[in-house]
């Protein structure tokens, strides 16, 4: 028992420090690198003084791709040299490693290929964190990206986890500005002409609104009638706008329009059926009529 004790106390003294250390160093190095990330974030952020500016989500999305890559690398190696003074041996360790992959030679080319696409989609700056982009017909703004895959939260609050080498085609609804298109169903027995002059108002009410003003690049633009529907005359406006400012822009038009054109007695469309009913005159029965 006493020869037991003496040579757990050699142990610890010889391999239980450094793998104390090992880990007293993990943790220091994994504190530094989210206070170097941080710190070099806020100092490019504030280069420009726009507020969630394209320099600000781009960097973002930089800073946390490498954290998330540092963190991996930094427990990866601890691991490794803990593994190491335990008297394991990490060769035939890596060898076997080597031969999974081999045998999950799938797996991995796909892993490499999400790494690679992930890669190119930081270099191309495809998208950033806050943008709102469409990826393989699901929309919503992308929350977090690692080099694997991309997490998109749509409107109804759900999240969606998007492997980089799975994404083909992006939509970027966020990328320098927006555009806000409102489409105005009329009658056919309304004038086409004061329909246009009214919508032409609405834009420059949005204009002069000290919010929603804003949120504008451009003034409103009535196109005119872009089309003659089974039931109705359909007309459009649309304003360039800030990026993800177009949803705000379209509810206050849809709004104004609304009001205005109630105000103005001016009907809009909605889908209808025209019915006829033909009165016809009840029959007589050959066997009924007089002689």
């Amino acid at each position: 028992m006493e020869n037991f004790n003496e040579q757990a106390g050699i142990w610890l003294r010889s391999h239980g420090v450094t793998i104390l250390i090992i880990i007293l160093v993990s943790i220091a190095a994994y504190y530094l690198l989210g206070i170097t990330t941080k710190t070099l974030s806020k100092r490019i952020q504030a280069m420009d003084d726009v507020e969630d500016s394209e320099l600000d989500r781009r960097t973002k999305t930089i800073f946390r791709v490498v954290h998330s890559t540092g963190v991996v690398i930094i427990i990866g190696t601890a691991i490794m040299m803990i593994l190491t003074e335990l008297g394991v041996a990490i060769t035939p360790v890596l060898a076997s490693v080597g031969f999974v992959g081999l045998a999950f030679g799938l797996g991995a080319q796909t892993l490499v290929k999400d790494m690679i696409a992930g890669l190119f989609i930081l270099i191309e700056d495809q998208y950033t964190v806050g943008d709102v982009v469409e990826i393989g017909g699901i929309t919503g703004t992308a929350e977090h990206m690692t080099l694997r895959a991309t997490e998109l939260r749509d409107v109804h609050g759900t999240v969606h986890i998007i492997p980089n080498g799975e994404i083909r085609i992006v939509a970027n609804k966020s990328r320098d500005w927006s555009r806000a298109i409102v489409d105005v169903a009329v009658t056919y027995e309304e004038d086409v002409d004061t329909a246009v002059a009214t919508l032409k108002e609405i834009g420059q009410m949005a204009v002069d609104d000290k919010m929603m003003g804003l949120l504008l690049q451009e003034t409103p633009v009535v196109t005119g009638v872009e089309g003659l529907e089974d039931w109705s005359i359909r007309l459009r406006i649309m304003v360039k706008t800030l990026p993800n400012g177009q949803w705000e822009v379209q509810r206050y038009l849809r709004r104004q329009i609304r009001l205005v054109f109630e105000e103005k007695g001016i009907d809009l469309a909605f889908p209808r059926h025209d019915v006829m009913i033909k009165n016809i005159g009840k029959k007589t029965h050959p066997s009924q009529k007089t002689k």
